[in-house]
């Protein structure tokens, strides 16, 4: 009997269990963590990412509006005379490639899925830009084989095929943007809100940027002129970012000047001589007063032979200007890329002949980038541009003077202010004073972990550019 009770329970026990088992994986599934994500959840961060980088004191600033002689310090001064810090160096390639590039093609992949073009194009925008940033940054780099977990030493690419294929990722996002299949969710799109037609201009926009940025290089006036039209028609067209009034989602220049007190970012003295001399509306707003009411800038450099703050030369927190109130502000946008800048571009590509039109296009687009510059800063620019001194009437001043409005423009936008620098080399920058180098930086150094880790092809793309130097040049300056 006892025998007959122990087969009866194991019996009714089996029934039991399998009975139960009997739709359990669906019961089982956790509706508030997703086992996929939907891809547009994967837009916002590598924008933000990107952003924080590019208007990150310690990277844009001292190594980007610092080397461009916009700005200045008063002291801790070691990376305005070009001893930058190398683990901040390692950082911007590590979040290029970790954060924007590796989450921006997981996001092309995952729309893909989805059926979604404009995901995927707005994904393909993003890796451009990261991959641009890059290859401007340290010179050749992982490109064709990179962002694949089997290949841990990636091959380095020259200049030429990144650039190559940089432009090639923005045709194809216009391409895919422009197919009208799938959206962009308004919520997840930190630049636009999900406007489609604003990332096809975008897309546009850089491509123009990005040949523009390799016009020494090869002939590109039929992509050049094949772009007109298509871009960037106003500053509501601007790529940018609103960072919010508080920590951790103001903006990156706030959060270190203002809020965690760095006050030792101060005008460059080349800034300001550059727009007291042109009558330039802009001053008051790029910097503000000093201790005795006046607007006062330091040159760059100083801090071996010299100490700072220095009372003798008045390079001190009383004397020498901060930053004006508005790039001081919690809200400032963080911009990727403005109408000022395409504007001024495409004036020197007319005057250069790369597109049609001459310097009398040239000539209009020059004024129409410098009024979006002043309109973006708030004030006028109609009694600027009514001096004769502002015009050129020769392709040589218009190369001038249109290399150097762009260099004012970009005022903020640290990395890309001294990139276009030096494209252009306009306007004559001497080297920073009592620096450990003669020149100022033409590239940064690549990532101290990449000769250990992948040595073999960071030896082959050092000796593409000659040394991992900070002086090495890169292909299209």
């Amino acid at each position: 009997m006892k025998k007959l009770n122990i087969i009866l329970y194991a019996f009714l026990s089996f029934v039991l269990f399998t009975g139960c088992d009997k739709g359990f994986e669906e019961f089982n599934v956790d509706p508030n963590n997703s086992t996929v994500v939907p891809a547009h959840l994967l837009l916002g961060g590598p924008q933000r990412i990107y952003m924080n980088t590019m208007y990150s004191v310690l990277k844009g600033g001292d190594m980007g509006a610092c080397w461009a002689q916009q700005w200045s310090k008063v002291q801790y001064n070691d990376e305005a005379r070009y001893v930058p810090r190398r683990g901040v160096i390692d950082d911007i390639w590590d979040v290029m490639y970790a954060d924007v590039i590796t989450e921006s093609k997981d996001m092309y992949d995952l729309a893909g899925a989805e059926g979604n073009n404009s995901l995927k194009g707005a994904g393909l925008v993003m890796q451009a830009v990261a991959y641009q940033t890059l290859v401007d940054l340290y010179g050749p780099i992982p490109f064709t084989e990179a962002i694949d977990g089997n290949n841990l030493k990636p091959v380095y690419d020259s200049e030429s095929v990144v650039y190559e294929g940089i432009i090639q990722m923005l045709s194809d996002a216009s391409t895919l943007l422009a197919s009208g299949k799938g959206t962009i969710t308004s919520s997840s799109d930190l630049f636009y809100g999900g406007n489609v037609s604003n990332w096809i201009k975008l897309a546009n926009s850089l491509k123009f940027r990005a040949l523009m940025r390799i016009s020494s290089t090869k002939n590109v006036m039929v992509d050049l002129q094949a772009l007109m039209g298509k871009m960037f028609t106003s500053n509501t067209d601007n790529a940018q970012i609103s960072y919010l009034s508080a920590p951790p989602d103001a903006n990156p220049i706030w959060e270190s000047i203002v809020y965690r007190n760095r006050p030792e970012y101060r005008i460059n003295s080349v800034m300001v001589e550059m727009l007291t001399s042109l009558n330039d509306d802009r001053l008051a707003v790029y910097a503000g007063k000093n201790a005795s009411g006046n607007i006062v800038g330091k040159p760059s450099g100083f801090g071996v032979q010299t100490t700072l703050p220095n009372e003798d030369l008045g390079y001190t927190y009383a004397n020498i200007s901060p930053l004006g109130e508005k790039y001081l502000t919690a809200t400032l946008p963080g911009v990727l890329m403005s109408y000022s800048q395409l504007a001024l571009l495409i004036a020197q590509a007319a005057n250069e002949g790369y597109i049609a039109g001459g310097i009398t296009s040239a000539q209009e687009w020059y004024q129409e980038g410098i009024k979006a510059s002043f309109d973006f800063n708030g004030i006028s620019s109609v009694d600027y541009l009514a001096q004769p001194s502002i015009g050129f009437s020769t392709k040589a001043d218009a190369r001038i003077k249109i290399a150097t409005q762009e260099w004012i423009a970009l005022f903020g936008q640290g990395f890309e202010s001294w990139t276009e620098w030096r494209r252009n080399k306009i306007p004559v920058l001497a080297p920073a004073a009592e620096s450990l180098i003669d020149q100022i930086p033409s590239r940064l150094f690549y990532p101290t972990t990449e000769p250990s880790l992948n040595k073999k092809n960071y030896e082959a793309g050092v000796q593409t550019i000659g040394s991992d130097n900070l002086t090495a040049p890169l292909f299209w300056q």
